[in-house]
């Protein structure tokens, strides 16, 4: 007879996989998002080139960049996650730099103005 284990009864399949670590399947839709975000923020002068810098900045390969703006990536190495992921952070942080380095000049500029502080 097939059917519910009473010993599972009740328990959701989706609570057990929240305890365990990441998949690969996590880890490379994660290393495809971080590729992609950078080729999205690239592709003003087309996409093609956004794949090239996009490859350069990595350190990949422009097809494995293509692989993973289609979504086609299966695999990510350890040595390749780590340094996607790492330089995605430190890109991240330039930007968060730029924007607060922005702001100070703005509030200055607002106040030098006799604006509101």
């Amino acid at each position: 007879m097939l059917g519910i284990s009473p010993t599972r009864a009740g328990i959701s399949p989706k609570a057990s996989m929240q305890a365990r670590p990441m998949s690969g399947s996590t880890l490379s839709e994660q290393f495809q998002t971080a590729v992609c975000a950078e080729v999205e923020s690239r592709r003003a002068h087309g996409l093609k080139a956004a794949f090239g810098q996009v490859a350069r900045l990595f350190g990949l390969t422009e097809r494995r960049v293509r692989a993973c703006w289609h979504h086609e990536i299966r695999r990510v190495s350890a040595d390749e996650w780590e340094l996607v992921r790492a330089r995605h952070r430190q890109l991240l942080q330039q930007r968060h730099d730029q924007l607060a380095h922005e702001m100070e000049l703005i509030m200055a500029a607002i106040q030098d103005d006799g604006g509101v502080p």
